[in-house]
Formats: structure tokens, sequence, C-alpha cells
């Protein structure tokens, strides 16, 4: 099916669209949901809620960009305001002061997916969905921050801390491999 039968085919209420849909996009999805919630079972009813969210609004998805894009983003959504309703969304002002800039070595290139997601499930979760959001999803921090009401620097320096306790990971790993 195309992208464009299957949304047609949702707009229309046929089910085997419907399932395709669900087929085609749930693993993809649910990796989303578990970088955000950490939580499978969390991020299982997430993925839920993210289906009955783009079952409820296809009408309006109008081509513009790709399905697959506008369903993550509506996934992200979803893990954001789960963590809002359980109250694990919080952003403390404790760490504004903008750090310099930390470059992200090739040496990560090198990494495998594995090694990343494990890495990120260590940082704590304010530097862990901004990281997801920005290098990730690819979100601005002008957005991060009308998305997480805080202010753009604080996303910025948030961030950069992420990056630089993710180098401080690989060196650690990396010394202990090399011993």
């Amino acid at each position: 099916m195309t992208q464009n039968e299957i949304i047609q085919g949702c707009k229309k209420g046929d089910e085997g669209a419907y399932r395709f849909l669900v087929d085609a996009y749930a693993d993809q999805l649910m990796g989303i949901c578990v970088r955000y919630l950490r939580d499978h079972q969390k991020a299982e009813d997430s993925v839920q809620e993210t289906f009955i969210q783009v079952f409820r609004s296809i009408h309006t998805f109008d081509g513009q960009g790709s399905l697959p894009g506008w369903m993550c983003k509506i996934a992200v959504n979803c893990c954001l305001k789960e963590l809002r309703k359980s109250k694990r969304l919080s952003f403390t002002e404790e760490d504004t002061v903008f750090d310099q800039l930390v470059e992200w070595p090739e040496v990560y290139d090198k990494l495998n997916a594995e090694d990343i997601m494990a890495m990120l499930d260590t940082l704590p979760q304010h530097y862990r969905i901004i990281f997801n959001l920005n290098i990730i999803e690819g979100y601005s921090h002008k957005e991060i921050s009308e998305i997480l009401d805080i202010q753009e620097s604080h996303s910025r320096t948030k961030l950069t801390r992420a990056k630089k306790m993710i180098q401080e990971l690989y060196l650690v790993n990396y010394k202990k491999s090399i011993v």
C-alpha cells in the first residue's frame, strides 16, 4: 500500500488501512516511546494513544511531509503528555549557566544504536528528553522551548550537559575496553 492509499483508506474508515498502518509503524513508534518513557508498559500505552490520535486526526493530515514523520511527532507529544501527567517532566533552573559548546566527536559515529541507547538511559530525564528532541527528532531549540515551556537557552544548556555526560560515559567505557 502506498502512503496515499493508507491515508485515504484511514480517512474512509477502512479497517485494512488501519491494520496496515499499525503493522507498518508500531515498532518505530514503540522505539520512540521507550526512548522517552523508559518503561515498556507506559511506552505500549503511549503507542496505543498515538494510534488513537492518528486515527482521530488523519483527516487533518494534508500530505505535506511524511506520514511516519507526522506520526512520530504525535508519539513524542503523547510521551511528553504522559510524563507531565505522572509529574516526571520537570526542568529545574539549577544549571542555566551556559557551558562551552561540546563537539560531537567522530568516534560517536562508530557507536551502534544499543550503545547509544544504553548511554541515553543513564542520563537524567531532563537531559535525555532534550537530547532526544534535538539530536534524534530534529527539533530546534526554539521548538523545544515551546513544547516544554522553557527558555531556549535552558534547552541549549541541557543539551550541552547531556553531550558532556555522554562523552564522559563513552570515555569511561572506552578506557575499560582497552585495559
